[in-house]
């Protein structure tokens, strides 16, 4: 078969021959300490004719290259933070010998091939975009900006301004205050099993192996054949645990269950004496305040009450409350009458129950203390035992 490929010759290319680069630069001249294109443009001496005759330049280049969706306050920062970079050279620079001590003076028509307009301004969107980029990274590593390039290294230097110590990351950062209240909820879950494995130990250790095999399977099946027993003794051991797991929460249980509401006496006992319920009277005249600034339905969640229950409160004080279209014609700028409260001499004194529940959490779609969480997926949850 005839190949469709030509053979060329091998030869050996001398790269030294060939030119790089080839510009001609363009002519200029120097008028009164000034460089002139060959275009006519004037290149400034220094940062203050550059900004005297350009005010605007530098907040332009930032709106053209920022972020569309930036803040103000930020782009007013960069302008500011690139006009102070244009207006000094750094302490180190190489220019502070040749006694430039602007950016501006830096600038050299013999480098940079011309003087006119566009090699001018092309050096100077040059300085400021290494600047900018640099002010770019240092916001990106700066912990407040960005929550998850923080360090929890113990050790804190106050002369660096970008590192911070784990109580400023706990006030300051949303995501490692999570952080922080998973790992406690993990270690609560962790002294939990502890205690409860303690605690079976000393009941009946024969069933410290029902609890593991629960935890290694998915289906009393598996963990029936994972132990190596039959079914029904399975069974027997799985009720043997589960019921040690509610003999292990019966304190707790007995609480909960034993918190009922107390009948109100006339005199309200303070919570003092009740730690989870206390009560309070109703203000006429606070109550009346709220009625006529949000709607029931709106005002009875905040109190933790149905709006039904709320306008009876309402009839038996004698606060009158909005009537139909009230809140329709006052939301689209009607003018609406309020009516006044009526005086109540003799009004009765109506007592509210407050409430106050221990600390819970969710866990699939169920609100279950903490506790009683770790010990039911120790007992009942099969290829769960976990805390996110």
């Amino acid at each position: 078969m005839q190949s469709n490929t030509v053979e060329v010759d091998s030869r050996p290319i001398n790269f030294a021959s060939i030119s790089v680069e080839n510009r001609t630069p363009d002519p200029f001249t120097v008028i009164d300490g000034h460089y002139v294109g060959h275009d006519g443009f004037v290149v400034p001496k220094n940062f203050d004719e550059f900004y005297e005759r350009f005010p605007q330049y530098v907040r332009q280049w930032v709106r053209k290259h920022a972020d569309r969706f930036a803040q103000p306050e930020d782009l007013e920062d960069w302008t500011q933070d690139l006009l102070i970079h244009l207006n000094s050279l750094p302490p180190t620079s190489k220019h502070w010998a040749a006694g430039k001590k602007d950016v501006v003076q830096t600038f050299d028509p013999r480098k940079h091939h011309g003087a006119n307009s566009a090699r001018f301004f092309n050096y100077i969107n040059l300085c400021l975009a290494n600047k900018f980029r640099s002010m770019h990274s240092a916001r990106m590593n700066n912990p407040i900006s960005r929550a998850g390039n923080v360090s929890l290294g113990g050790h804190f230097d106050e002369s660096d301004s970008g590192q911070v110590d784990d109580e400023f990351c706990r006030a300051h950062s949303e995501h490692l205050r999570r952080r922080c209240q998973q790992e406690e909820r993990q270690r609560d879950a962790i002294h939990t099993l502890a205690e409860f494995v303690e605690f079976l130990r000393r009941e009946d250790a024969s069933v410290l192996p029902v609890m593991g095999a629960i935890a290694a399977t998915t289906t009393p099946v598996a963990a029936a054949e994972l132990l190596g027993i039959a079914k029904p003794e399975f069974r027997g051991l799985h009720s043997r645990l589960r019921e040690l797991g509610q003999f292990f929460l019966k304190p707790e249980m007995r609480r909960r269950r034993s918190a009922k509401p107390k009948p109100l006496s006339n005199n309200c006992e303070t919570s003092a004496t009740d730690p989870v319920h206390s009560c309070t009277a109703w203000n006429r005249v606070e109550l009346y305040n709220e009625v006529w600034d949000q709607p029931l339905v709106k005002l009875s969640r905040k109190y933790g009450i149905s709006d039904v229950r709320l306008g009876k409160v309402c009839r038996k004080l004698q606060i009158p409350h909005p009537g139909r279209g009230y809140w329709a014609k006052r939301a689209v700028g009607q003018t609406v009458e309020q009516v006044p409260l009526p005086e109540f001499k003799d009004a009765p004194v109506v007592k509210r129950l407050i409430r106050k529940s221990k600390p819970k959490i969710q866990r699939g779609g169920k609100i279950v203390p903490q506790k009683e969480l770790c010990v039911n997926l120790c007992v009942n949850n099969f290829g769960k035992i976990g805390w996110e």
